[in-house]
């Protein structure tokens, strides 16, 4: 889309304190979609303009941060899942929690399988963001809170991500992308259900030029929150459509979408259209080579989708929506790619106000992971790897978990409990191709490390 500065103000729509799927309707009728974004941008317009106002600088000099000179190479972050449960069904499994953050390596390294699927036209501007995930810790609480999102208050959820409360603190968001899983609550007006959350997540909060105390989120309240039924590709659990004709399609791309907010990205639609906001096909996400849309996509996969008929300047011609994108709402099913201006801008997001969660090869591992195990050599080489465990960490199972979420192989404690050099060598020349995770369930905690078996 044309660039952000060049567009009259009337016609911009800012970054927000945060941004959250919803799927609004009553009683029996159809649901139409709409966005916690465009929600809270409109409160925030009418109630803080002035921190509106910072938001819009903010998110200028965001993107148009000159790249870093030879700092486009892959970058990790490490992720902790806060599994927040209340009954049974919402403490998803390990293998669904693996699932989800392969499928976040795969979207965020163009390694999905469906990258096949983009149209031709789109495939000039396919964007690799580079952007690498790794499992840190699963922390799990049990609770008898309830997590609902109150449209008329100044709480976004806070009691999840606060211990006394109910919730889970969060780890040092400075350095971890925190992930909180939970059932959040449908969202009612008179005891009528009107909507439900899919997810939300905070974008950059600390540029250097947001005036002080401007009423964002605490640091611990930073990262991306999930409906339990919407992670990973191997959730048994359904969630309906909107318009009531079935259940959504899922594998995994709300996280990739929520996730895409919190490192920098809006929705491709620029926000408009809705609770009387414009939108006339000149609204903008900011990046150049995301098509004009009129709206969200309503969950489907119309690739006839066009709703702004008109010349792209980026393009040079009229293009259709691009509903591949996964800033969109199309269904999961056909959302399979970044743009380059959006791998961009999550990489200038990664080089400024989030640098802090990039690690590096001379990144301190913290006091907490000073003895974990170690896996060697990654990639695997001549059909193995080898699992060093440290001395005195006694695991009461190691496991080798597929793409899929499935145990490949699993070795109880009996088999190297006795063992003096706790080097464990995990054969994987049957295995196929591809990204698998060894996990290793301590007393206390589980750790996990991504293999690349080539």
């Amino acid at each position: 889309m044309p660039n952000l500065l060049n567009r009259p103000a009337s016609r911009i729509l800012l970054p927000l304190l945060f941004a959250v799927t919803l799927a609004f309707g009553q009683n029996n009728a159809p649901l139409p979609i709409l966005c916690g974004n465009e929600v809270f941008d409109h409160i925030l317009k009418n109630r803080y303009p002035e921190l509106h106002s910072a938001f819009q600088s903010g998110f200028e000099e965001n993107l148009n941060r000159p790249p870093v000179a030879g700092d486009r190479s892959p970058k990790t972050i490490r992720v902790v899942v806060h599994v927040v449960w209340n009954s049974p069904e919402e403490n998803l499994a390990d293998s669904i929690i693996l699932n989800q953050i392969a499928v976040l390596n795969e979207d965020y390294n163009r390694q999905n399988a469906d990258t096949a699927n983009l149209r031709p036209p789109f495939l000039p501007v396919a964007g690799n963001p580079q952007v690498n995930f790794e499992l840190a810790e699963i922390k799990r609480v049990q609770t008898s809170a309830l997590f609902e999102l109150d449209l008329f208050g100044s709480s976004i959820l806070a009691n999840l991500k606060t211990g006394s409360e109910g919730g889970s603190d969060a780890r040092d968001p400075n350095q971890y992308l925190n992930i909180w899983i939970c059932k959040i609550q449908p969202i009612s007006f008179g005891g009528v259900t009107v909507g439900q959350i899919l997810g939300l997540a905070f974008p950059p909060n600390n540029l250097g030029n947001w005036p002080p105390d401007t009423g964002a989120p605490t640091p611990e309240q930073d990262g991306v929150v999930l409906d339990y039924r919407v992670v990973g590709r191997n959730n048994p659990n359904p969630i309906a459509v909107p318009d009531g004709t079935g259940n959504l399609v899922v594998r995994g791309r709300t996280a990739t979408h929520e996730v895409g907010h919190y490192l920098g990205l809006r929705h491709i639609w620029g926000d408009g259209g809705v609770l009387g906001l414009p939108n006339d096909c000149n609204q903008s996400d900011g990046i150049d080579d995301t098509p004009f849309a009129n709206a969200q996509s309503a969950f489907d996969c119309d690739i006839t989708r066009n709703t702004c008929s008109k010349i792209e300047p980026f393009y040079s011609t009229d293009m259709p929506d691009l509903i591949e994108n996964y800033m969109d709402y199309s269904s999961e099913a056909c959302m399979n790619m970044f743009t380059q201006g959006q791998a961009s801008l999550i990489q200038n997001v990664l080089d400024g106000p989030r640098k802090s969660l990039v690690q590096t090869s001379s990144s301190p591992a913290p006091v907490a992971e000073a003895a974990l195990p170690v896996l060697f050599p990654n990639p695997a080489r001549g059909g193995r790897t080898v699992l060093s465990l440290p001395a005195g960490l006694h695991p009461a199972v190691i496991e080798l978990i597929g793409p899929d979420g499935r145990i490949v192989r699993r070795l109880p404690a009996a088999e190297f409990s006795g063992k003096t050099e706790r080097q464990i060598a995990l054969d994987t020349q049957h295995l196929a191709p591809s990204w698998y995770a060894v996990r290793v369930q301590m007393p206390d905690r589980v750790w996990v490390e991504r293999l690349l078996v080539p």
